[in-house]
């Protein structure tokens, strides 16, 4: 039996799309396909995978305008629902949940799914406005044998009530202790830590993994990082590669999205920095 969030116990056999991953997405919508769920869906398609979008709010992230609205839970359960009847679902990737209403009607609708499940808590957009009214145990209490957890080393640091981690020692210290909660897994990333190497820490039963390379520079075009790197293991997983291919795999899709050069966008006086 494979345990999912909120699920009621019975078995249920997991099927899979004929090798194509058809990952749920399910989080905040940011218009610019920077971040939220037009990102993820890059993500999802970037490794192969069919993306499916439930919208938990849509956002407004400019230069100077920054706002957000939730989607009533109804409406949030109705989609899943529908999508639900269109095929299986392979993976799914939560973002951005506004409150505990989206997240019940999430755990709700999807009663039954036994599937890799990847949690991005997001938390705070990149220019530090706040996008969830979700506390540190409403993400912890998501724990459970498919559920993977992927916060980068300042929402680590919050999860676990610390103001800060230092150093890549205490990013594995952090996901050792999330994953003993009972997580499938735990994924910290490192790129909000100090120095010229950037160490992501994978943790799962028990065992730790460090992945390092070489900091790109990340400017301000370059937010959604996170969004993009829980999509594209979710589909990893979805596909039934393990967890460390499936890292390494998602961390080589981040690093070519940090490469690239964006096309130059054209200042309105309307934007905002974030």
């Amino acid at each position: 039996m494979r345990a999912t969030p909120g699920g009621d116990g019975r078995v249920a056999l997991r099927r899979r799309s004929a090798g194509i991953p058809r990952v749920l997405l399910i989080g905040g919508l940011d218009p610019s396909g920077r971040a939220g769920l037009l990102a993820d869906a890059e993500a999802v398609r970037a490794r192969g995978g069919v993306p499916l979008a439930v919208a938990t709010a849509v956002t407004a992230q400019g230069r100077r305008t920054f706002g957000w609205s939730p989607v009533a839970p109804a409406m949030v359960a109705a989609q899943i629902r529908a999508l639900r009847e269109l095929g299986p679902i392979d993976a799914v990737k939560l973002g951005m949940v506004p409150g505990t209403g989206q997240l019940g009607a999430v755990r709700q609708a999807l009663r039954g799914v036994r599937v890799p499940w990847v949690v991005d808590p997001v938390v705070r957009a990149s220019s530090g406005g706040r996008l969830s009214g979700l506390g540190r145990r409403d993400y912890l209490a998501l724990a459970g044998r498919e559920v993977w957890l992927t916060p980068n080393a300042v929402e680590a640091a919050w999860l676990l009530g610390l103001r800060r981690l230092d150093g890549a020692g205490e990013a594995r210290r952090a996901a050792e202790l999330m994953e003993a909660l009972g997580f499938a897994g735990v994924v910290v990333k490192g790129g909000h830590l100090e120095g010229r190497t950037v160490f992501d820490v994978l943790v799962r039963r028990g065992s730790v993994r460090m992945f390092r390379s070489t900091r790109l520079r990340r400017g301000p075009e370059h937010r959604g990082t996170g969004c993009r790197f829980a999509s594209a293991l979710a589909t990893e997983l979805g596909r039934g590669n393990t967890p460390e291919r499936a890292v390494a795999s998602a961390r080589v899709l981040i690093r070519r999205a940090l490469k690239a050069t964006p096309a130059p966008a054209r200042r309105e006086r309307h934007a905002r920095t974030d």
